[in-house]
């Protein structure tokens, strides 16, 4: 009987234990991995982005924006360095939108997670943050774009300013004073006669056949009863940010003010001259120059003949160089990474005289340009009226010549289809010809 007994105890109340157990252990694991689950949605959660947008306001500077979107300073400065190769945000219109991607649970200094700046609807700048290295990758997005180049023609009528004629005639406002500058780079209007004929090629793009992006003079012509005839070509290098880009006359020579040469190959400026609100600090303060975003190690160039006066070092400036002029000016070369002259010696226009670095006070390589006149005033670089590209020469004048040779293709190609825009009639005669995207 006790067999049977123990026979029994070991078996049937045995079997409802290990099977209780057994329930325990796959609920314990049920209740772990649900936990985990949550664990893993709770993240996710947390690393979920968000979303603002703010749009640019009448006085806006870049540091309005990046606080109004509550980026942090450091952050602020990441963005900005990200960027300023690429973007230029001293040209920031009302109504341009920017949007930030945000997770307010990550590290301080990698909240932000992607930055996107629309400069016009077809051209979007964008920067992603790699959660490996913590930097940001720089990204352009070009939507595409329908080419109209367009024929605008008119006589100069008594009583009537240029600029209003250019209007008149139908040109975009934002071109007009392009056009504008192009003209007079040849001809003193002071002098024009009412009845002077002017006519003007332009090369628009367009976002959805009806959206204004930007626009290029392609040539400009004057035909006065006193003044003659001039022309004006414009020259693409093929870079765009290439300071030989510029409008010239057939043979080559520069249709610009007399004076100066570009002080780098390549133009991106990313501060203008005058009061600034800095984009990182916020404060307001004069900049007494002009900053060019460039690679470092990029040549930087004397622009006009004169003696170095000064070649050192200082905390702020970093690197410097200035060279005084004929006109007792004084141009000043900022952060440099390295100076190739020294204090007294002679350069000529356009000699190679240091490289663009990241010295001193600077938050990427860039080379601040600064101006003083003959009294030691800081001037703005960019109304000097000297800035200037040398007269084409070689393979640049090859180039030219054979754009050159497309505008007049186009301009007789127009003509052919619209008669009367070759006549002199006082009338407003506008063409307009489609090209492919």
């Amino acid at each position: 009987m006790c067999l049977v007994v123990c026979f029994l105890s070991n078996g049937c109340g045995g079997n409802k234990l290990e099977s209780l157990k057994q329930q325990e252990k796959e609920l314990s694991h049920t209740l772990d991995s649900l936990n985990s689950l949550f664990t893993k949605a709770d993240e996710e959660l947390n690393n979920i982005p968000v979303i603002s947008k703010a749009t640019v306001e009448a006085g806006d500077g870049l540091f309005q924006v990046l606080v109004r979107m509550g980026i942090p300073e450091l952050e602020r400065r990441q963005i900005v360095l990200a960027l300023q190769d690429s973007v230029e945000f001293s040209g920031m219109r009302v109504g341009q939108e920017f949007y930030v991607a945000q997770n307010p649970n990550a590290d301080p200094g990698k909240q932000v997670k992607a930055f996107r700046y629309a400069a016009n609807p077809a051209t979007i700048h964008l920067i992603f943050r790699d959660d490996q290295t913590g930097d940001f990758s720089y990204q352009l997005v070009n939507k595409p774009l329908t080419r109209r180049h367009s024929i605008f023609q008119g006589n100069l009528e008594a009583g009537s300013t240029l600029n209003k004629m250019l209007f008149q005639v139908g040109i975009p406002g934002r071109m007009v004073g392009v056009v504008s500058g192009v003209l007079q780079c040849k001809v003193a209007f002071q002098q024009a006669q009412p009845g002077d004929r002017f006519r003007i090629l332009l090369e628009e793009t367009f976002y959805q056949d009806s959206i204004w992006i930007s626009g290029k003079v392609l040539y400009a012509e004057f035909e006065g009863r006193t003044l003659g005839h001039h022309e004006a070509f414009r020259y693409d290098d093929g870079d765009p940010k290439s300071s030989y880009n510029a409008h010239y006359t057939e043979n080559g020579e520069a249709l610009v003010f007399d004076g100066l040469r570009y002080p780098l190959d390549r133009l991106h400026i990313t501060s203008t001259f005058g009061n600034r609100i800095h984009p990182i600090t916020g404060q307001r303060r004069a900049h007494q120059g002009v900053d060019y975003g460039s690679p470092r190690g990029a040549p930087v160039y004397a622009v006009a003949e004169g003696v170095v006066v000064t070649s050192g070092y200082d905390q702020y400036s970093g690197n410097k160089i200035a060279v005084r002029h004929r006109d007792n000016s004084t141009s000043w070369y900022l952060h440099l990474d390295s100076r190739g002259v020294s204090k007294g010696i002679t350069v000529n226009a356009r000699q190679m005289i240091g490289k663009v670095g990241n010295t001193g006070r600077s938050t990427g390589p860039h080379l601040h340009f600064g101006f003083t006149n003959a009294k030691g005033k800081w001037i703005n670089p960019l109304s000097k009226t000297m800035i200037a590209t040398p007269k084409l020469q070689g393979e640049r004048l090859a180039k030219l010549q054979k754009q050159v040779g497309e505008v007049r293709n186009h301009l007789q190609l127009a003509e052919a289809e619209t008669p009367q825009l070759a006549n002199d009639s006082m009338d407003v005669k506008v063409k307009m010809r489609f090209l492919e995207p």
